[in-house]
């Protein structure tokens, strides 16, 4: 699905805003606590915010429970897209429920909407499965603190098999790979 803006306006600053603003609108609402995990640009401009920003927050959730009406009203409220908010990532190639496993927990908002971030190896490995250049410039980012971390290519390789299986590893091109020895040998 093309996004309804290609202009990138969503940045560490007004990403924690607008979060907040859905927990005020949750509350508003009555429909309870809600667990949200973000994944894609906006955990990287909420993580590393060294400018990074985004067009929309790509969030996966186990329970929806009209979690969107309430992202449809801080839309309208603050004059965003329709879809600032959404988890059509949940139905890409790079989506695993496996995500969810080493999630770290970045913010209560209002003491209702709990807010994971995905786990930087995860996120890496999302970001080879999608590989378009914003996200080969976001494994450089991560790649630092992998290496940091000691991650080497192969603990990459068995995290992808976590999340994704073998199948993926064996579709997987040879530039993917050669991108993984060059960042973290």
């Amino acid at each position: 699905m093309s996004h309804l803006t290609s202009e990138e306006y969503l940045s560490k600053s007004n990403i924690e805003e607008y979060l907040d603003a859905l927990a005020q609108k949750i509350i508003e609402t009555g429909i309870g606590k809600h667990t949200i995990l973000i994944v894609g640009g906006a955990a990287m401009a909420l993580k590393y915010h060294d400018g990074r920003s985004t067009v929309d927050i790509d969030i996966c959730y186990r329970e929806q429970n009209n979690l969107y009406s309430c992202c449809q009203s801080v839309a309208k409220e603050n004059n965003l897209p329709d879809d600032w908010m959404n988890a059509d990532v949940m139905h890409s190639d790079s989506f695993s429920f496996a995500l969810f496993d080493n999630a770290k927990l970045f913010k209560t908002y209002r003491s209702i909407l709990d807010v994971f971030l995905v786990d930087d190896l995860d996120l890496y490995c999302m970001k080879l499965v999608s590989f378009r250049p914003k996200d080969i410039q976001d494994t450089e980012v991560l790649s630092s603190s992998l290496k940091q971390d000691g991650i080497t290519p192969n603990k990459v390789i068995s995290n992808f098999t976590r999340l994704y299986g073998d199948e993926y590893l064996l579709r997987n091109d040879i530039h993917k790979l050669k991108l993984v020895d060059a960042q973290l040998l």
